[in-house]
C-alpha cells in the first residue's frame, strides 16, 4: 500500500500497484475477520462483539472497486 502511494505521489507508473494492494488489502481483510471468527468461537457471530460486523462487512469489501478476479486479470494483462 506505501508502495502504491509512492508510485502515485510520484507519478511513476501506476499501472499495476493499485491492482495489487486492493487485492491483498482485500483479501486479507477477509481472512483477519474469518481467523478472527474462529478465535472467538460463537461470539463472533454474536452482535454484541464488533466482530460479527466486521465478518458481515468483508465479503463487501472484495466486491466494492472490482472483485479480486478483476484485480488479478487487470494485474495480468499489465505484466503481459
Amino acid at each position: 500500500v506505501r508502495e502504491t502511494a509512492r508510485q502515485w505521489i510520484t507519478e511513476q507508473d501506476r499501472r499495476i500497484a493499485p491492482s495489487a494492494a486492493k487485492l491483498f488489502c482485500t483479501e486479507m481483510a477477509g481472512n483477519v475477520a474469518d481467523l478472527a471468527v474462529q478465535i472467538h468461537g460463537g461470539y463472533g457471530y454474536s452482535k454484541e462483539y464488533e466482530i460479527e460486523r466486521l465478518m458481515r462487512d468483508a465479503p463487501f469489501l472484495l466486491i466494492g472497486e472490482g472483485t479480486s478476479e478483476i484485480q488479478k486479470n487487470i494485474i495480468s494483462k499489465r505484466l503481459l
